[in-house]
């Protein structure tokens, strides 16, 4: 089995050692050196060790991090550490895999890891999606059955993921992060256009330099989404 490796980003906080400690102990994990928190250090690891997951304090996130954890070619499943209240996903300008709530527990670990290696692993979805012109979401213990082509767009909220269908008042509640959700809609489809927005291509009304319309909504886009969906509207255009 090939061990995931981890980065640990955060000074002497007693929440992201106690998880440290526990991914040392895992069989499924690498823990690439100690925890690191200066702008030098992050970089060093992230070329020298391209990391698979990379577990951040909250209190450690400043504007060089989240730099570097903004970059394109960062590859790594962001796991934001966090008590309630210190930071929201709204004020990030990357996409999180996933919060973990402090304190944290090695039962908690453990489920993030199978969600991960459920997530990087999920050649079966993979091939159900690619095969089927729908998906099953899963909200208050139903799995309602959705038409690719009649989701409007998908708003992410902090770990939850509120989905917009055609014909439908309110959205679906789904408790999955933006990012593992849209990993089931087709790529060619669906275009991220804010880190908390990710639209449906065919059901966009109008797109104006900063909003892109769909039906009464009026969605943002955000810095540095906006040169990827203008250059889709311009190969269409």
């Amino acid at each position: 089995m090939v061990k995931l490796k981890c980065l640990f980003i955060g000074k002497e906080e007693k929440s992201l050692q106690t998880i440290f400690d526990y991914a040392s102990t895992l069989s499924s994990l690498a823990v690439v050196g100690k925890p690191v928190s200066t702008k030098k250090e992050v970089q060093y690891f992230l070329q020298e060790f391209a990391p698979d997951i990379i577990f951040c304090d909250a209190m450690a996130i400043n504007a060089d991090i989240e730099k570097l954890l903004a970059q394109k070619d960062t590859k790594a499943l962001i796991v934001v550490v966090s008590a309630e209240g210190e930071i929201m996903s709204a004020e990030l300008p990357y996409n999180v895999f996933s919060f973990m709530p402090k304190p944290v527990s090695l039962d908690l670990l453990l489920q993030l890891v199978s969600r991960i290696n459920n997530y990087l692993h999920g050649e079966i979805k993979k091939q159900v999606s690619g095969q089927n012109d729908f998906v099953f979401i899963k909200s208050a213990y139903k799995f309602h059955k959705i038409k690719f082509t009649d989701i409007l767009f998908c708003e992410g909220m902090k770990d939850y993921t509120q989905v917009h269908i055609i014909n439908r008042e309110k959205p679906i509640i789904t408790l999955q992060n933006l990012k593992t959700f849209v990993s089931k809609l087709p790529a060619d489809q669906f275009i991220r256009v804010h880190r908390s927005f990710v639209v449906s291509l065919n059901n966009i009304d109008m797109v104006s330099k900063n909003e892109i319309t769909i039906g009464k909504k009026e969605l943002p886009i955000g810095e540095s989404y906006r040169d990827q969906l203008f250059s889709i509207i311009q190969q269409s255009s």
